[in-house]
């Protein structure tokens, strides 16, 4: 049984090198570029995380939506990462506030990379979902490799 994860994201590339990494661990993956598009899965969908661009500014903030979603009776107990792949200066410079405001808005986690890590980030995210949606992470850890 594999977990059904929503990615929010402005950029397709990164869209796809997580949407890869986490298909590749034989998760579902919807995909989605701007607020109303993911506020429109989640009306219609059951998912077992959501990851969204910490820096996605279409619409609204991260914050915003994340507000939005830690509110919602349905949604609330989803767990939320919010993530930045190779951040501009700008960000790396707000990381700590923008981590503890995400984190005091419901996150689960806040994970940023300058370079995108496949291992690294299925090390982040794996322990968040439900161990019977989350592939053989387990069973790798467990064994050791």
């Amino acid at each position: 049984m594999a977990a059904t994860i929503l990615v929010l994201m402005e950029h397709e590339d990164a869209m796809d090198l997580v949407a890869g990494t986490l298909e590749h661990f034989g998760h579902e993956v919807i995909k989605a570029c701007t607020f109303q598009e993911a506020m429109e899965v989640l009306r219609h969908q059951e998912v077992s995380l959501i990851v969204g661009d910490v820096h996605l500014q279409n619409g609204g903030s991260i914050f915003d939506f994340l507000r939005w979603v830690k509110g919602d009776p349905h949604m609330h107990s989803v767990p939320f990462v919010c993530f930045s792949t190779e951040p501009a200066e700008v960000p790396k410079y707000l990381k700590d506030g923008v981590r503890t405001a995400a984190r005091a808005l419901g996150a689960a986690r806040y994970i940023t990379m300058e370079h995108f890590d496949k291992a690294a980030f299925r090390a982040e995210i794996e322990w968040l979902l439900p161990q019977e949606v989350a592939g053989n992470y387990y069973a790798n850890f467990e064994s050791g490799t």
